[in-house]
């Protein structure tokens, strides 16, 4: 009982403060120490949010953090309304909270078509790109009340919907062969913030998704039609109010947006 009550506090007070849009320096409870703890809380505050879910991101246990959890990836969900689709020329206006953090992340963004009758298997990367029908770019605008997410590990991070804040689905891939190799970069107020390459992330956006299939045999709500979130590409970037992001892949391909205050 007293645990479950320490659950429903903490997620309670994430989406009080996201209904709100306004931040807070100290985390609102217990920090968990188990990423199941963590999960716990985030499924907690998925009930109270109550909005649809659009699709999963898909973040990275640091290296050190490892052998500790058992796992090199963390997941939370992207909601619905928090989702934005680029068109050309235009800067969208995504939104930090007030008092919290937010940052930006150049991502390849893939999309759920038909899924398996059941996902109690085990899973590969071949095995999950039949279930894959569209790969576009885009940006994830990471973000929590909580100013301080990301100075405490994968755990804490994992409790508040994976630190994650919205999404800006750009330009649609027609090739899956070349964007792994694609130079990535992203800017802030024409400044180079990161650059990288998929292929040097993991296994890569594909092992994103084998990683939530794999969730998914243990409860995690996937669904045909779905948006993940696939990992920073050239890292998590903090950023503030006001500031102009600019993410390009490859040769040609852009999508960017400014940050503001929801």
């Amino acid at each position: 009982m007293a645990e479950q009550a320490a659950v429903d506090q903490i997620a309670e007070a994430f989406v009080a403060a996201r209904r709100a849009r306004t931040g807070f320096a100290d985390y609102p409870g217990a920090m968990p120490e188990t990423l199941d703890a963590a999960y716990a809380i985030q499924a907690r505050a998925i009930d109270l949010f109550d909005k649809p879910i659009a699709g999963w991101k898909v973040g990275r246990v640091p290296d050190a953090l490892v052998a500790r959890h058992g796992v090199n990836r963390l997941s939370g969900p992207i909601f619905a309304d928090s989702v934005v689709w680029a068109a050309p020329g235009d800067t969208p206006e995504m939104p930090m909270f007030r008092g919290g953090f937010g940052a930006a992340e150049a991502e390849y963004l893939l999309r759920l078509g038909a899924l398996p009758e059941s996902f109690d298997r085990a899973w590969t990367n071949e095995a999950v790109l039949p279930y894959i029908d569209e790969v576009r770019v885009g940006i994830e605008i990471a973000g929590s009340p909580f100013a301080g997410i990301n100075r405490h590990g994968p755990a804490v991070t994992i409790s508040d919907f994976g630190n994650n804040n919205g999404l800006l689905i750009g330009y649609r891939i027609s090739s899956r062969e070349d964007f792994l190799r694609w130079p990535v970069s992203l800017t802030i107020d024409g400044e180079v913030a990161g650059t990288g390459t998929a292929s040097a992330m993991l296994d890569g956006p594909i092992g994103a998704v084998r990683f939530l299939f794999e969730r998914a045999s243990q409860g995690l709500p996937l669904a045909a039609g779905q948006w993940l979130s696939t990992g920073a590409v050239t890292g998590v970037h903090p950023v503030r109010p006001g500031q102009k992001v600019e993410a390009r892949f490859g040769p040609a391909l852009c999508v960017q947006c400014s940050i503001g205050i929801a």
